[in-house]
């Protein structure tokens, strides 16, 4: 006999986000201790209950259970999202899944999550396993994207934030692991199809925009020859319309200081000095395959091949509006600057005068119109085979993956022939500040030229870039029959070959006639595009590959910043592993579980690059580094019974440099005034962060789909990573026909140094509405909480530091889901809250730039219906879901540049709501 018991898919999250920081987290905590009172109420388990032979749970309770499951049997300190059914984790998105987690936070780029922060610490820290195999990244250093897995092909994810001696691949902060489905394991055929439509509340921004998009998905696993042989095949299609209005003030500065005074600016006064307004559109197109093919004939011999393949294409576009209005542009022969002010209000901010109103006189605005390309691939594939003999096993395990990018940037000027003035109206707090410019869009008097005098009229970056992993593993295990306190042992090695290269060329665009402005054809010109929002009028508005064979020469020109970011890196990183998994009973009452061991890992690193000088490439180099780490861990879980564990968590750890920082590219020369040598770049002898950990939990389960927890963590990072001049051997080095004076001098680059400390507290609870009353049956609650704080200064020791936080670190991050399931009905509400946070994001010409993002709330909503197995549409499932509910914008802030100390509003970004109505049917 089966009984079928379905719940509705999709669940719901409610924040219990207050203004105050750290009542977040009491608040949480009282929610704990709310819930530990329940515990009177537990429904007792009657001899009379009847027996059922199977019970099926699928949607929320079967994602909830099986996590809730996984944390509390796992040795490590973990958290766990399992999919509410075959291919469907509780959120279109694996980033906003995992992000749910305690102490997990997600870093939105371009309206989406892609990347996550665990415990305080940036993506870089992060490792990312598929199937326990370590990943290759699609980004320039380690942090894995996961846009690139989608949802629909995971089956569950587990983050580890304890090491263990026989996981691959570890970060610093916690690993991540991705999970695709195992056949045999699953035990009954399954088709699932699913498709919805997608609509973004913006509409048509721009006249080559798209609001409508759509994602489609197919799932089939089956078992064959007797249960020997498994089989799961999945495929996912993604077209997504993502779009933004965009706002962002380039610097502030009393330019007095620096004895550049405008005239009309009041002495003493903090002025804005550029700024920018857009509107960007992109359609992400997304093709994902997920193959195993399982194989178990007898208990000696068990056999998976893992496949997997994704492939993201981003086609963005940009049509915007920008200047800068510094006292240095455009300045004469004695250094006065074209621009002044008129008509000017300010504003006391924390006792400084900022402008905040009046006309900006001698500006010219840049027409932008850009268009951005991105092919990315991603190659998966593993295959483990189990030899079993008595008590002895042993896995041999091979594994691939790879990554390719291909990216262009391209960029178009266009203006007024003339100086304009520019009426404006500035806030100092967050928002769209509004401007006054003269009209745009005239194809008659709109030019293609360079108004902000750039040198060139448009610019153009190709790059390619490739990561690849080859990796084999080896692990013999024995099973401890006649032991009392040591279930079994796993003694293995891992080896794996990595080689990340990057290749990048630059190309300015000047137009013909020996860059003579030039009109648009009407017949290139599509609708106008309006920057109402931010009150800048109608832009002229074209497709610039469209114009670029027919009004540029297009050459190569590389300045010596273009030239270093060609590069090779090659780690060859080997694992040996010893661990002891212990079980014994230490009295009646408490049984003490988990595993003790060790991992030594040796590491060789090189990497090639280039020496640039100015212009031109004065010779290729090749340096590296090889050291070994002793990494010992120790995890504990002391279970009293009635649902009650202790855990605890002791390791060293480390982390490898981002693989960007190893890049062998430099700018150095010998000086021809002091014949020494000086430059800067990449680092290839680098070494890695190093920790020692100590984490406890404290956990109470109570049912299958209930529990409370209270995690304390501390890192002590022996070592960090920052910039800073140092002493380098130049001896490898083409000193360009001068004759340095010795082979030694300075070197501005990434350097190991001491670091300090990262520690916080984790409370979390997922409660079941029946665990306090049956009236509250099919509702249910998840909140979780984190507190983090660090002593590290970001920028070094001793330098002192302009930010309070590493990359990554918000102080406070929280979660909360509510939800209802019921009679085939499934609603749930979720926010996502993070503190402000110093963010690392790719910036102008493919650079990495560090921001400080502010605090972001996220509101999520799913509605859907299950028909009922008496139903003749049974199986079918249909969703409403809404992403960004709150429309919440991207916020960052900057330092004022003349030592105020005050901060003011930097960019300013909108997405939008993400619409998706569809649905799912099983078969």
């Amino acid at each position: 006999m089966t009984l079928h018991v379905f719940a509705p898919r999709n669940a719901v999250v409610l924040s219990c986000v207050s203004p105050r920081k750290r009542g977040l987290v009491i608040a949480c905590g009282f929610a704990l201790l709310a819930s530990a009172a329940a515990q009177a109420q537990e429904v007792a388990t009657t001899d009379s209950a009847q027996t059922l032979d199977k019970v099926v749970v699928t949607g929320i309770r079967h994602s909830i259970e099986t996590s809730v499951e996984t944390k509390s049997e796992a040795t490590s300190i973990v958290e766990a999202v399992s999919a509410e059914d075959i291919g469907k984790l509780p959120d279109i998105s694996i980033a906003d899944s995992i992000a749910r987690l305690p102490g997990i936070a997600t870093q939105r780029v371009d309206g989406r999550s892609q990347v996550v922060n665990i415990r305080g610490m940036s993506e870089q820290f992060v490792g990312t396993t598929l199937n326990g195999r370590e990943q290759v990244s699609t980004g320039d250093s380690r942090g894995v994207e996961l846009d690139q897995y989608p949802a629909e092909l995971i089956n569950a994810v587990t983050v580890y934030k304890t090491p263990d001696a026989a996981l691959i691949g570890q970060g610093l902060s916690g690993t991540v692991d991705l999970q695709t489905i195992r056949p045999l394991e699953y035990g009954e055929r399954r088709i699932v199809v699913s498709g919805s439509g997608e609509k973004n509340s913006f509409g048509d921004l721009s006249a080559d925009s798209s609001d409508t998009g759509y994602r489609a998905s197919a799932s089939y696993v089956d078992q064959f020859a007797n249960d020997t042989v498994g089989v799961a095949i999945g495929i996912a299609r993604l077209d997504s319309p993502f779009q933004e209005k965009h706002y962002k003030a380039w610097w502030w500065a009393d330019t007095d200081a620096w004895g550049a005074p405008q005239d009309g600016k009041p002495a003493g006064a903090v002025a804005l000095q550029g700024s920018e307004g857009w509107i960007k559109s992109h359609e992400l197109k997304r093709d994902g395959v997920m193959g195993v093919v399982e194989f178990k004939p007898n208990d000696t011999w068990h056999s998976i091949l893992d496949l997997y393949y994704s492939r993201f294409d981003q086609d963005e576009n940009m049509h915007g509006a920008m200047w800068t209005n510094d006292p240095w542009w455009n300045a004469d022969e004695n250094g006065v600057g074209a621009v002044s002010y008129s008509n000017i209000v300010t504003t006391d901010v924390d006792g400084v005068p900022v402008i905040t109103r009046g006309v900006l006189n001698g500006v010219q605005p840049v027409v932008r119109n850009d268009n951005n390309t991105r092919d990315d691939k991603l190659y998966a594939a593993g295959w483990a085979n189990t030899f079993t003999w008595g008590s002895w096993s042993l896995l041999a395990d091979l594994n691939y993956s790879k990554a390719e990018r291909e990216q262009s940037t391209l960029e178009t000027y266009a203006g007024l022939l003339g100086p304009q003035s520019i009426g404006f109206e500035l806030s100092p707090g967050q928002g769209f500040n509004q401007y006054a410019l003269p009209d745009l869009s005239d194809p008659s008097s709109v030019h293609l030229w360079d108004p902000q005098m750039w040198g060139h009229d448009g610019r153009l970056e190709n790059s390619r870039q490739e990561d690849e992993i080859k990796a084999a593993r080896l692990q013999l295990t024995h099973q401890m029959e006649n032991s009392d306190w040591m279930r079994s042992y796993d003694v293995g090695v891992n080896l794996n070959r990595r080689t990340k290269e990057k290749v990048s060329q630059t190309y300015f665009a000047d137009l013909l006639n020996d860059r003579a402005p030039a009109t648009v054809d009407p017949a290139l010109l599509m609708s106008p595009t309006s920057l109402g929002f931010v009150g800048m009028g109608n832009l002229l508005s074209y497709n610039a590959r469209d114009l670029l064979s027919r009004y540029y020469d297009v050459r190569l020109s590389e300045s010596n910043d273009d030239l270093r970011k060609d590069f090779t890196v090659d780690e060859d990183v080997d694992t040996f592993y010893l661990r002891a998994n212990l079980d014994m009973d230490l009295t009646e009452r408490v049984r003490l579980r988990g595993n003790a061991g060790v991992q030594y890992v040796h590491t060789e690193q090189s990497s090639t690059g280039f020496n640039a000088t100015s212009d031109a490439i004065v010779g290729a180099q090749t340096l590296g580094a090889s050291y070994g780490d002793i990494l010992p861990s120790l995890n504990l879980v002391a279970d009293f019974g009635d649902g009650w564990m202790v855990r605890f968590g002791a390791a060293k750890e480390m982390m490898r440099p981002p693989i960007n920082y190893l890049s062998a590219d430099s700018s150095a020369s010998v000086s021809e005034i002091t014949n020494e040598w000086s430059g800067g770049g990449g680092n290839p002898l680098l070494e890695p962060y190093r920790a020692n950990s100590a984490d406890i939990s404290f956990e109470k389960y109570m049912g299958p789909a209930s529990y409370i927890a209270l995690a304390l963590f501390y890192k002590d990072l022996e070592s960090y990573i920052y910039q800073d001049n140092m002493p380098w051997d130049f001896s490898g080095y083409d000193p360009d026909g001068k004759t340095p004076i010795s082979d030694f001098g300075t070197f501005y680059t990434w350097k190991n140094g001491t670091g300090g400390y990262m520690r916080g507290v984790e409370v979390s609870t997922t409660l079941a509405g029946d665990l306090f009353s049956d009236a509250l049956t099919g509702f249910g609650l998840q909140l979780n909480g984190s507190y983090t704080e660090s002593s590290i200064d970001p920028d070094g020791p001793d330098l002192g530091s302009s930010t309070d936080t590493i990359p990554g670190l918000s102080k406070v991050v929280a979660n909360a889901t509510f939800y209802y399931e019921n009679h085939g009905f499934a609603a749930r509400i979720s926010e996502r809250y993070r503190d402000k946070y110093r963010g690392e994001y790719s910036s102008l010409f493919g650079q990495r730039q560090y921001r400080y993002t502010l605090s972001e709330k996220t509101v999520d909503l799913q509605l859907s219906y299950d028909f009922a197995e008496t139903s003749r549409l049974s199986g079918l499932s249909l969703l409403f879901q809404v992403n960004n509910l709150n429309n919440e914008p991207f916020r960052t802030e900057a330092s004022e540049s003349t030592g105020t100390g005050i901060f003011l509003p930097e960019e300013y970004t909108e997405y939008g709501r993400q619409y998706l109505i569809g649905f799912s049917y099983k078969m």
